[in-house]
């Protein structure tokens, strides 16, 4: 496994009365897992929790079983991790019906030696940021995402509206979900960047690119996108993990 720095920042933001949002980190293993609740569903705190757990419950197993080992490997754990978080966020919704229609998106990355393989649902989104480009690994399961694949909006049109669109995809929604597993490049000096839409709702992204610079501390650079979601309304959670390859 590559050596990986790491740091991870999340805060209820301007508007919110509860953080919805969860996350969870493995620097020594290379694994990083976010989750926003679906904003105005009952338990949305709950169901994001509950995801991250799951995931993290199915990525130990796999480890001591040497499954992790390879692309195709960690792919198939990813995949199953997200139905596994869909149905633990579905059991919990039964075992209190208090909180019945909770949801929550997610995002996984998983690094191995010379690339790094994710899964997602919903709009929680990776990012890597390499000499200079910054570029979004992962596409978003929303209702504005399909108008653009459409062609009936351009992507500039749709970062200068407000309002980003439902969601087409979610954990706890639908007895099956199936998330995208990507594989991406990662090398030496790589920055990768998984955030809620928290951030990216508030911040464009070439603001976050000029937002980060490589010389400054993970620490530094993810205080300071967390300081520019909310100076930009902070409507949301904003949730950030930024994670360096040093070797």
């Amino acid at each position: 496994m590559p050596s990986i720095e790491c740091c991870a920042r999340t805060d209820v933001g301007r508007v919110r009365a509860r953080n919805e949002d969860a996350l969870a980190v493995r620097a020594e293993r290379g694994w990083a897992v976010l989750a926003d609740g679906m904003g105005g569903y009952r338990g949305g705190d709950v169901a994001s929790r509950v995801a991250v757990a799951a995931v993290l419950q199915r990525l130990e197993r796999d480890a001591e079983a040497g499954r992790l080992e390879d692309v195709d490997g960690v792919r198939e754990a990813l995949a199953a991790a997200a139905r596994e978080a869909n149905d633990a966020i579905l059991a919990e919704a039964l075992a209190q019906p208090q909180l019945a229609g909770m949801g929550s998106t997610l995002v996984t990355a998983v690094f191995l030696p010379g690339s790094v393989v994710s899964a997602h649902v919903g709009d929680s989104r990776l990012y890597r940021f390499r000499a200079g480009l910054f570029e979004q690994l992962t596409r978003d399961h929303t209702m504005l995402q399909e108008q653009i694949d459409a062609g009936l909006l351009s992507a500039a049109e749709a970062a200068r509206m407000a309002f980003k669109g439902m969601l087409t995809r979610g954990l706890g929604v639908l007895p099956e979900v199936e998330a995208d597993v990507g594989v991406h490049a990662a090398r030496a000096d790589d920055l990768f960047l998984l955030c809620s839409d928290g951030l990216t709702d508030m911040v464009r992204d070439d603001d976050i690119a000029l937002a980060l610079d490589p010389a400054a501390s993970l620490a530094a650079n993810a205080e300071r996108l967390v300081e520019r979601a909310n100076l930009n309304g902070g409507r949301d959670n904003i949730s950030v993990v930024l994670l360096r390859v040093s070797g």
